[in-house]
């Protein structure tokens, strides 16, 4: 025993109501075929006793799922969070629930888990954050018989042609680089995310817009994680290896950023006098760092919304229609400015 009371049952509300248990069937299933004030009394019946029916009977009654799945590495960081916000709140709006399974890892027995997690819970459809190697790494592992979005367009050798919707990654990395060109700099470096897919497409942005406009390629430095203290030690490892060289870098999302930041104060230099630092996906702490943080919008509660509503698509057995891609936004702050005359291309 456990010292809890058992869950009410069908059978429990017939008796409260004085019904037969059929007719709280139908009253759950929302039938036409019971008289208005029957309907109030078991309906009184199940408030009293804390019935709230049974998704997985009601599955087998109507035929249809109630719920979907979310597979994610990560429910904290900003990006995450921000697109299963907005997927939990369109399945709220078609009256659907929401399982989340998190990945733990890329290994066999991980990915394992996280697809017997959906898989077995009869969920409707499901959706992989794919913003990272483990988002890559699960979404060929899905069975064939579940309808996937992805929450980013696949790489060829990964996502089995799932459809999906994403950012335009890449034009964000273009506008930003493009946005530090206008404002003269011509030694631009890259704090990258922790992201290992064949194509990284914010750093990919960047690094055809230095092409473009004919400037030079320094190593990409690619960071552990998407958090402030990966980017303070790559921010240092820039000003070690590059010093006065240096005066823009520009970081793969904005936590990344107020590190670097951080790691150039430390230095004794400043920001944007000495270096202009940029940031990817305006974090709603972007606008209160010192200084305000220049950085590329990106609209992840859109995003959740729109991977919902493909995915429902999906479900009632529609073909999606092309590409989804999301637009980026810049966003100008107090982060950047022209390039300091004494530092720069011509310092060795």
């Amino acid at each position: 025993m456990n010292g809890f009371p058992q869950r009410p049952t069908l059978a429990d509300v017939a008796a409260e109501a004085g019904v037969s248990t059929v007719t709280v069937s139908r009253v759950v299933e929302g039938s036409d075929k019971v008289a208005p004030k029957t309907r109030d009394r078991v309906q009184q019946a199940m408030s009293r006793i804390g019935y709230f029916g049974n998704a997985a009977a009601s599955n087998l009654v109507s035929g249809r799922a109630s719920t979907i799945g979310i597979i994610t590495s990560n429910t904290a960081d900003y990006g995450y969070a921000a697109t299963i916000r907005g997927i939990e709140a369109s399945a709220r709006e078609h009256d659907m629930a929401v399982l989340i399974a998190v990945i733990e890892g890329t290994s066999d027995a991980d990915i394992r888990k996280a697809v017997g997690t959906v898989a077995s819970h009869a969920v409707a459809g499901v959706i992989v954050i794919d913003f990272d190697s483990a988002g890559h790494t699960i979404l060929p592992a899905l069975p064939a018989y579940l309808p996937v979005v992805s929450t980013n367009s696949p790489s060829e050798d990964i996502g089995g042609g799932r459809p999906y919707v994403s950012m335009d990654e890449y034009e964000g990395g273009a506008m930003m680089a493009e946005h530090l060109i206008a404002e003269g700099h011509r030694s631009i470096f890259i704090l990258a995310p922790p992201d290992k897919r064949p194509v990284e497409r914010r750093s990919l942005g960047i690094l055809d817009a230095l092409t473009a406009a004919r400037l030079p390629h320094y190593p990409v430095v690619r960071c552990a994680d998407w958090q402030p203290r990966s980017g303070y030690d790559g921010a240092l490892e820039l000003l070690e290896q590059y010093g006065e060289q240096v005066t823009a870098i520009a970081c793969g999302n904005d936590e990344i950023a107020l590190g670097a930041i951080r790691a150039v104060l430390d230095r004794g230099l400043r920001v944007p006098e000495d270096i202009s630092i940029t940031g990817f996906d305006d974090h709603p702490l972007a606008a209160f760092a010192v200084p305000p943080l220049t950085t590329i919008r990106q609209d992840f509660t859109s995003l959740g919304r729109l991977s919902f509503t493909l995915l429902d698509a999906l479900i009632a057995g529609s073909e999606p229609h092309g590409d989804q891609r999301i637009a980026p936004e810049l966003i100008v702050r107090g982060s950047v400015a022209a390039p300091n005359s004494a530092r720069g291309l011509a310092i060795r």
